[in-house]
């Protein structure tokens, strides 16, 4: 039987909500095991739940699959009426835009056991640094995991580079920078991670011409089991 575009956009919508609902009355040791082929980060982006995508709706997020493999983008309405749009989608990346000054990406990283999901949500913009939060979530049940041995937050200094011999310190660029916010970015096919200092952008104008003459435009590092600069 071949199905008009509406049809299949009705069938695998009809799909996706059983397959929530069957979600929800397996147990959850059953639902997907580490290392289980159906672990991807489109399944993860239909069925995860937190802070970061509670403006999305289930039946949203399916929509926004439905058209995206249809080689659309839809600008499905959130919580607050906004619009939210996918990105990426590939197996083991999804990058949403959740609101215009907030994204999420999911990441499928290798582990000696099977694999981890990795989330990076990222706000700001508007006169607002951008800053991420990383976490980390098992692969059975979805639910939030201790990351601490997955991820190490870099110190300042791996943003700089300063010469030896320069008349600016490391130490006083700390005392430039009353706080630090970093933007972390993954990727479709590479397990790095990036990493971009942004605070330098919202501190007074003096300070800033220092800052940025050391300043790297971002630092990366590779997934090794563990995230470490």
């Amino acid at each position: 039987m071949i199905l008009s575009n509406d049809s299949f956009r009705v069938w695998r919508r009809l799909s996706g909500i059983i397959s929530l609902i069957i979600l929800a009355i397996v147990p959850v040791s059953a639902q997907v095991k580490p290392g289980d082929s159906a672990l991807t980060a489109r399944s993860v982006f239909e069925r995860l739940q937190g802070p970061a995508l509670e403006l999305l709706k289930p039946t949203s997020r399916l929509d926004m699959l439905d058209y995206w493999d249809t080689d659309s983008v839809y600008r499905v309405k959130n919580a607050l009426n906004g619009q939210s749009w996918l990105e990426t989608v590939a197996p083991d990346y999804l990058k949403v835009n959740i609101t215009p000054v907030s994204t999420l990406e999911i990441k499928i990283l290798p582990v000696k056991k099977g694999e981890v999901i990795m989330t990076i949500y990222t706000v700001g913009g508007d006169g607002q640094a951008r800053d991420s939060r990383i976490e980390f979530y098992d692969p059975a049940t979805l639910a939030p995991i201790d990351g601490t041995s997955y991820f190490t937050e870099p110190d300042l200094k791996v943003f700089f580079d300063i010469p030896k011999g320069s008349l600016t310190s490391m130490k006083e660029i700390r005392e430039m920078i009353p706080f630090m916010t970093v933007e972390y970015g993954a990727s479709s096919g590479s397990n790095d991670l990036t990493a971009k200092m942004t605070a330098a952008d919202y501190i007074n104008v003096d300070d800033r011409n220092i800052v940025k003459v050391f300043l790297l435009p971002e630092v990366k590092t590779q997934w090794k089991g563990k995230y470490k600069f």
